[in-house]
């Protein structure tokens, strides 16, 4: 089994890695307590089959690969990366879109690297940027968690029929009708629709400009924008993560927003508001400090979490996912190696090059 060693008050802490995923997997709760309350029975059911599949996946390939079961198998982390996948995805996505993204989560990203530990890049976002990349219509369709009015006239029937039980024909037709009623543009999060409100591209809201009057129709984003910052804060405090990801992660992205805001004018959106939008939060507390695919050293940390947090402001204005958080979170994994490499500490009393 994997230990962690915490220091707290002069004193080493072990912590197994079973423990700290259990800690990772308890501060979600807070999060999908209020993504329930708002989008209802449907996220329950995504981040059911992504946690039901990524256990599967790990249980079949660590056979394969003859591995102790108990030792690999009960640290938890395909929970937490199935809980993480299911929290990412349009709540309304066809089941086996779960199941295609915890393959990818665990098998390619994960196992096919020598398992926990050995993987580069974080499993739940590798599997979240396969499925955006391969099915772009059913990943960009952010309809209902962005107009809860069209969300209430769905039962729980309603919901188990399109998720379970709709065939991929069906289901772009079915969308397309449910946008049609839906006085909003249908593309992801309140992200998407600012951006290209500012692009002048879609007509019928053209006169619509985001203030601070207009967080009443985002307020569910951002109360689960808080959800998750309230679990970090807790991670925090049990110091399963460190805060010099989070810090520079946020820090550096308000700055970019800002400069973006008061100079620039690509977006309109309040600067601080922009770090309550989309899966911010999330991604800074529970993905960017995943402790595999991040620096070791302090000042790495820092680097990596500023780099996540610049890499998303230049995607959500000139890209084309609005979002951005699992593309930057993975850009940044893959630099990770030269960030430890040039910011390895001087052992005390060797002479420095």
């Amino acid at each position: 089994m994997d230990y962690r060693y915490i220091k707290i008050n002069d004193i080493y802490i072990c912590r197994s890695t079973n423990n700290i995923m259990l800690l990772a997997i308890l501060a979600t709760i807070p999060g999908v307590i209020i993504e329930f309350y708002y989008f209802k029975i449907a996220v329950l059911i995504q981040i059911f089959l992504s946690v039901i599949s990524s256990i599967i996946f790990e249980f079949i390939f660590l056979k394969l690969r003859k591995k102790n079961l108990y030792t690999f198998f009960l640290d938890y982390s395909s929970v937490l990366t199935g809980i993480l996948l299911g929290l990412s995805l349009p709540i309304l996505s066809p089941w086996w879109i779960s199941i295609v993204g915890s393959f990818f989560s665990i098998i390619v990203a994960k196992q096919l690297y020598g398992g926990l530990g050995n993987n580069i890049f974080n499993p739940a976002m590798s599997g979240y940027a396969i499925l955006s990349i391969s099915f772009p219509i059913l990943m960009t369709n952010w309809s209902f968690q962005n107009n809860l009015a069209l969300l209430n006239m769905l039962n729980v029937s309603d919901m188990m029929s399109i998720i379970f039980f709709t065939d991929l024909e069906d289901y772009y037709k079915m969308m397309s009708k449910f946008s049609e009623m839906s006085n909003f543009i249908t593309q992801s999060t309140p992200l998407e629709q600012m951006r290209i409100q500012n692009r002048s591209i879609v007509t019928n809201i053209t006169s619509f400009i985001f203030s601070l009057e207009n967080i009443d129709i985002y307020r569910h984003w951002i109360l689960i924008n808080f959800s998750f910052f309230s679990g970090g804060i807790f991670l925090l405090i049990k110091k399963i993560i460190c805060w010099r990801v989070p810090f520079s992660f946020l820090f550096s992205l308000f700055i970019c927003c800002s400069l973006d805001f008061f100079y620039f004018k690509h977006i309109n959106i309040f600067p601080l508001i922009q770090l309550f939008l989309g899966s911010t939060m999330m991604g800074a507390f529970f993905i960017a400090t995943d402790p595999v695919t991040t620096s070791i050293t302090k000042i790495g940390r820092i680097i990596f979490g500023s780099f996540i947090g610049i890499f998303i402001w230049i995607i959500r204005v000139f890209g084309g996912y609005p979002d951005a958080i699992s593309f930057s979170i993975l850009l940044a994994n893959s630099v990770v190696p030269l960030i430890d490499y040039y910011t390895q500490p001087y052992i005390y009393g060797k002479k420095t090059k």
